[in-house]
């Protein structure tokens, strides 16, 4: 029986605003569960659907005449530009007009239909939205949001100086004493927990970003193949150690206000769990990654050709790091991108493909850059080392990485500060934890955008200067004759008749020296300003780009696309609330949790990584089990227990939730977090493919001794210590 004075305590508290009396479905709640499911399926694994030819064709045909009319004709360079490909689509009409089209429906898109699924067939109502987005019952998804967004812009900003690349080099330079070379497990060990640190810090998604970008470039160059070790030790330590700090994962700030929990209570949980983890995970990997050598007698030789063809691969890779310390790879730094350095050259016997960078990195069909050749028998004549004995030393100065030392001194400052606030405030109370975030974003946007054109106008003076000196020198060949006058005058005049073309603007050959001045100091971007508002918009944007390039790098990197997936997530179990099946779930893991407190621990996490890869990545996963747990159906369920055993219950149960939501990224899909979907881009655009068995068989490695050590280490805590603010 259900205990309506126990239900009435709870909503006079202002805990309940759903529904407690229906614990059975009907045919709207059954509706939307299939709804749920199915926009879980497809976060999963997204849906490309073909459009037909003729309606492709129709589309493009529609689309080129709309933009028309919305653009008006094309400039003068366009014109010739689309005569060209009207030309080459002549030629080839079967490439131009025949190409397919898609239509994809992934996790930003399927969360947002199937909310207007349920609102179609009146599964939900505005109610449901509203509390979807503004929330209700202690959890605030837009100040959730707002938080994440401000701290992630502030995380890719200090980013985006160069700051964890050059840490990163350091250590790998540091690694080797006395500038021998390091060992290969010794740098391994602290590339492994520099990134749990950075983690931790900063949050995953920064150090995925950043971090898988550095390790394509360093295997490489340090002749690591394969880099399965590495480029998953990073993805481990990264996702281990977002469960530290309430900052470092939005579902972390989805269940410290759910539960009212202050922020130093909740990192004084969670930091051993989270470090007793990845050390459990770390053992795993290591076991798993093993150097397997050669077999018989023939071990150390084998051991010894494999370090020659290491060596010998390395030599034919050009010096990479030299290029970054020079001039000519500065204009990649200069632009703060964290995409790896390459020298637009392939390695040898190697597929190449484009990057971010602008150059080329080899591409495998798999992990391995360096195939494994079999015998006759079966037996491998080469070792497969994961782990080299020694590293050889990427040739770089670690300072050619830290491309705005003075970003990143502000960045750290700002950082340190927000994070400082958020733990100060959370212990008082009353201050919305956005309120905090977002000034300290607005701050890096500021100090970006100010940086960003006084280095454009430096350039700007700096071209205008050499353009003045050129104009010095040709007036001083000039004076010394008649025959350099006659050169000077067809130059000046064939200046003029391009700067005429390119402008529009007449100009005579014997024209005065302020107006070859004039020109030859104008922006290169320069164009002729369009009459059309939508044109001149788009060229706006483009000048915007010029100048403020840091601040839009950073924006392209913030990852927006959770904002409707977030939002839609939370509407989506809001609406499972409103039919009924939140109460249902909460009396099973009720039923379930009342066994004990360790049963509830290790119950509740396992499901909650479960739920992480099948139910719409760990937001939702989250979403639906602190409602679940913080449920009067999950509290009537152990209430004939003692007030002691209810409270470590209820206590173990939030804790599990918040490791469980985090260790969830390991449990064997991509989707499972945006950490996931970053890490796998990342890899691709350097060259290296992970199959999704692949990902499947490393998670299985080590989430299930993860999984177990941290638990084991909440259960001790919650039952023999005692934290509070």
């Amino acid at each position: 029986m259900d205990d309506p004075i126990l239900f009435d305590r709870r909503a006079e508290a202002g805990q309940v605003t759903v529904d407690t009396t229906r614990t059975s479905l009907n045919g709207f709640g059954i509706f939307a569960i299939i709804v749920f499911a199915i926009v879980s399926l497809i976060v999963i694994h997204p849906i490309r659907i073909r459009i037909p030819a003729p309606i492709a064709k129709l589309i493009r045909s529609t689309s080129r005449k709309l933009w028309l009319a919305l653009a008006g004709p094309p400039d003068v360079d366009q014109q010739e530009q689309d005569a060209v490909e009207a030309e080459l689509d002549t030629r080839n009409p079967d490439d131009a007009h025949s190409k397919s089209m898609y239509i994809t429906i992934d996790h930003v898109s399927a969360p947002v239909i199937g909310v207007l699924v349920l609102l179609a067939t009146t599964t939900i109502g505005g109610e449901q939205v509203k509390q979807g987005i503004v929330g209700e019952d202690g959890i605030e998804p837009y100040d959730v949001l707002a938080l994440f967004i401000s701290l992630a812009y502030i995380a890719i900003s200090l980013d985006a100086t160069g700051l964890l690349r050059y840490l990163a080099f350091l250590i790998c330079l540091k690694a080797g004493r006395q500038g021998r070379e390091a060992k290969g497990k010794t740098l391994y060990l602290l590339l492994y927990f520099f990134f749990w640190s950075a983690g931790v810090l900063v949050g995953n998604d920064p150090v995925i970003l950043s971090g898988t970008a550095f390790l394509v470039y360093f295997t490489r160059v340090a002749g690591i193949s394969p880099p399965d070790a590495w480029i998953w030790a990073e993805f481990v330590a990264a996702n281990i150690s977002s469960a530290v700090l309430v900052s470092s994962n939005p579902t972390n700030l989805v269940i410290a206000t759910g539960f009212d929990v202050d922020f130093i209570t909740y990192t004084a949980y969670m930091v051993l769990p989270a470090f007793a983890s990845a050390v459990g995970g770390l053992g795993a990997m290591l076991i798993y990654f093993r150097n397997k050598e050669s077999g018989g007698g023939r071990e150390k030789e084998g051991e010894e050709e494999g370090k020659s063809t290491i060596r010998k691969f390395v030599e034919s890779v050009p010096v990479i790091g030299s290029r970054m310390q020079g001039r000519s790879s500065s204009g990649q730094i200069r632009q703060r991108s964290t995409a790896p350095v390459d020298n637009g050259e392939a390695v040898p016997d190697t597929a190449t493909s484009p990057t971010a960078a602008g150059g080329t990195t080899p591409n495998s069909e798999t992990p391995s850059t360096i195939p494994i050749h079999k015998s006759s028998k079966g037996k491998r004549t080469h070792p497969l080392i994961y782990i080299p004995e020694t590293i050889i030393r990427p040739d770089v100065d670690p300072r050619a990485a830290l491309v705005d030392k003075t970003g990143a001194i502000f960045g750290s400052i700002v950082m340190a500060a927000t994070l400082a606030t958020l733990v100060g405030t959370s212990v008082i109370g009353g201050v919305k934890v956005f309120e905090i975030a977002v000034p300290g974003a607005v701050l890096c946007f500021v100090r970006d955008g100010v940086a960003d054109w006084l280095r454009w106008r430096k350039l700007r003076l700096e071209k205008r200067k050499e353009s003045r000196e050129e104009v010095t020198r040709e007036a001083t060949v000039v004076g010394n004759g008649s025959e350099a006058i006659e050169m000077e005058a067809v130059a000046v005049s064939t200046s003029a008749a391009a700067t005429s073309d390119r402008n529009g603007a007449a100009a005579a050959a014997g024209s005065d020296i302020k107006r070859t001045d004039s020109s030859a100091t104008a922006i290169p971007a320069a164009s002729p300003r369009s009459r059309n508002a939508l044109r001149r918009l788009i060229a706006f944007h483009s000048h915007l780009t010029t100048v403020f390039p840091t601040v839009s790098i950073v924006l392209s990197r913030l990852p927006f696309p959770l904002l409707p997936f977030a939002f839609s997530m939370f509407i989506l179990v809001q609406a499972l609330a409103h039919v009924g099946f939140i109460n249902i779930l909460s009396r099973g893991l009720g039923t379930v949790c009342s066994s004990g407190y360790i049963p509830t621990a290790f119950f509740i996490s396992f499901l909650g990584i479960v739920l992480c890869n099948i139910g719409g990545t760990n937001i939702g996963a989250t979403i639906l089990l602190t409602k679940s747990v913080r449920s009067p159906y999950f509290t009537e369920r152990i209430s004939h227990l003692s007030q002691r055993d209810q409270q470590l219950i209820e206590k173990v149960a939030q804790y599990s939730i918040a490791f469980g939501s985090n260790v969830g990224a390991l449990g064997g899909t991509f989707a499972a977090s945006l950490a996931g979907l970053l890490w796998l881009g990342g890899l691709k655009q350097g060259g290296i493919r992970v199959g999704a068995g692949q990902f499947l068989k490393w998670c299985a490695v080590v989430v299930l001794p993860s999984t177990a050590i941290g638990i084991a280490v909440i259960v001790a805590e919650v039952r023999y210590f005692h934290v509070s603010a």
